[in-house]
């Protein structure tokens, strides 16, 4: 009878058969394929989007998605310019722009153009006639009122995709009464049950156990995602049936949908969920851990993952009041801070080097050998964000991209996702008021003061 180790390294010589040096050769193409963006189409190529955003960091971040893609995003702003170009940390800009309006210009040509003008809207209407997308955020109804909503122009263009972001969408009685707030991202957060989500442990000192809201506009990107899922699925629609539609987002509704576990979990178990910190309602290890030199995240998502833990970090002593997922998860608190407690003893004399070396180790040894129960713990750490630029992972990844623009300088962005075939990519960064309007006038025959 064969022993451990012989089925071991037989188990080994299986993963090293002949078509192995075939599949590395095709493996590196297709990632060569995927670095290299130059010469390739772009999946938006020929797509006309109209942005309108307003105010609204939400439109202005969909709409430099689909710019990435590929589409002519034409940003429309009135002749003083949007009021989003000035909400910027701590007041920081460039040339008067602040860094959030100049990273979400990627790819945009920026015109002016006064949909409260006869002649403003005589404008939208020839550019309406030849674009695919419509993206506004104005209240709800302001655009219909000045002759311009989906309802006037989808009979000018019928196959027009029209979206309306606000806060809580065109219809209900909160929406109307709620139609003149503007965008808010930190009442999308409030309103989402988030805030109340990630602060810290409602027994924490003052202010410690304070509701947090996310350090970004979450809530503008999490609706700005699904702004464009909506915007990809009713251009594929129209490809089959030829139709438009309107399409109406409410932030408060799409930011909700990621806060949508906690309340259903706080449902089926019929009390509200209290603040957990770095605690997790549905796995657990799973947070943020003080170690020697900052915070290791360790997440386990198995049973075997959890046991592979306590062995690298010699705790198996408390494996048996641990043993199942069902022993970890619980809605008692105190108790899941007891085995966050002895995860963080553990790891509090080690540096994350010391403790990324023991993972790495034994998550190899586990991959080489089906005789080990396959757990494979997942560990890394927490970074600022100045440190992830001096990941070296991201740049053979070229996941920020390096733009060079006369006016606003040398700019260092990410970039969204890899693609084989069609690839997202950064062209340039300008956001100047009007700076267009002399190219996209002239394209799409546009009238200037009273003049064909």
């Amino acid at each position: 009878m064969r022993t451990i180790k012989e089925k071991e390294k037989i188990y080994s010589r299986h993963m090293q058969n002949k078509g192995a040096t075939k599949r590395l050769s095709e493996w590196s193409k297709m990632v060569s394929d995927i670095m290299y963006p130059e010469g390739k189409p772009e999946a938006l190529s020929g797509t006309v989007v109209l942005d309108l955003s307003y105010a609204n960091f939400t439109g202005v971040i969909a709409t430099a998605l689909l710019a990435e893609a590929g589409a002519e995003v034409i940003n429309i702003e009135p002749p003083e310019g949007d009021p989003a170009r000035v909400m910027t940390p701590y007041g920081v800009n460039v040339q008067g722009t602040g860094i959030p309006y100049l990273m979400e210009s990627r790819n945009k040509h920026n015109i002016t153009l006064d949909i409260h003008d006869r002649e403003g809207r005589e404008n939208l209407i020839a550019l309406v006639k030849k674009a695919d997308i419509l993206v506004e955020t104005f209240e709800a109804g302001m655009m219909d009122s000045l002759g311009i909503g989906y309802r006037q122009l989808e009979k000018i263009n019928p196959g027009l995709i029209y979206v309306a972001i606000t806060p809580y969408g065109q219809y209900t009685n909160r929406a109307k009464e709620c139609a003149s707030m503007p965008w808010s991202d930190l009442t999308s957060q409030a309103e989402s049950g988030l805030a109340a989500l990630i602060g810290g442990l409602a027994d924490e000192p003052d202010p410690y156990n304070f509701p947090t809201r996310a350090g970004f506009y979450a809530a503008g990107y999490a609706t700005a995602v699904s702004s464009v899922c909506s915007i990809l699925m009713a251009l594929f629609f129209r490809s089959r049936a030829g139709q438009g539609q309107m399409i109406d987002v409410a932030t408060a509704d799409s930011f909700s949908s990621c806060a949508g576990i906690p309340a259903t979990i706080g449902y089926i178990w019929k009390r509200p969920r209290p603040r957990y910190g770095t605690l997790d309602y549905g796995l657990s290890p799973y947070g943020f851990f003080k170690c020697k030199d900052g915070y290791a995240a360790i997440a386990c998502f198995r049973d075997q993952d959890f046991r592979a833990t306590l062995r690298i970090l010699g705790l198996w002593k408390i494996e048996e009041d641990w043993k199942t997922l069902l022993d970890r998860i619980t809605d008692d608190v105190e108790r899941a801070k007891i085995l966050n407690r002895e995860i963080e003893q553990a790891i509090s004399g080690m540096t994350f080097e010391e403790i990324f070396t023991k993972f790495q180790a034994f998550s190899m040894k586990a991959a080489k050998s089906k005789w080990r129960g396959g757990g494979l713990p997942v560990t890394t750490k927490m970074l600022r964000p100045m440190e992830v630029m001096e990941v070296k992972h991201w740049g053979v990844r070229n996941a920020f991209f390096k733009v060079n623009d006369t006016y606003y300088g040398t700019f260092q962005v990410p970039t969204t996702g890899k693609m084989s075939k069609t690839p997202m990519r950064v062209k340039s960064i300008s956001a100047r008021i009007g700076e267009a309007n002399d190219y996209i006038y002239e394209k799409y025959g546009l009238k200037v003061n009273g003049n064909d």
